[in-house]
């Protein structure tokens, strides 16, 4: 999909306030509220606007403990079966097929040092699993929104 400036702008301003008011986002594109009412639904249809949700601090939840799990799996198993028991874990956040020597990589979330040695357990136990290597966050320096790469055409 093609972007003009406008939906540029309506994306950016989109991702930073997902809550923002149609006639909130006109005012500031220059439009009516209606015809953004319109460029955000052909933006959703199209899929680049895939949905809206509240950002949450780890911490203020009770998830202070990020872990990155690289996972290989066994060979000659189904990786579309291994996927499918990871996503049904609830502290994995997020889970990405890599190259390397691990196919898999798992961004988890838990309450404490002693969850997370549980939750590495039960992924390593998981049919499927070869093996596991673990990185634990220190500090988190940048954690934002999506890049949008048409801000740097400026």
């Amino acid at each position: 999909m093609r972007f003009d400036a406008v939906d540029r702008r309506i994306l950016a301003l989109l991702r930073e306030d997902g809550r923002a008011s149609l006639a909130s986002l006109a005012k500031a594109v220059g439009l009516s509220a209606p015809a953004v009412g319109e460029r955000v639904r052909k933006l959703e249809q199209a899929g680049v606007i895939r949905g809206y949700r509240a950002v949450l601090d780890p911490e203020a939840v009770g998830l202070p403990i990020t872990a990155f799990v690289m996972i290989a799996p066994q060979p000659r198993k189904p990786a579309r079966e291994l996927v499918e028991r990871l996503k049904a874990l609830p502290e994995v956040e997020s889970l990405y097929a890599v190259a390397g020597v691990y196919s898999f990589m798992a961004k988890v979330r838990a309450r404490s040092t002693a969850a997370l040695d549980d939750l590495l357990d039960r992924i390593f136990m998981l049919e499927g699993v070869e093996r596991t290597e673990t990185t634990m966050v220190l500090r988190t320096a940048v954690e934002r929104a999506i890049h949008l790469p048409f801000e740097e055409e400026g």
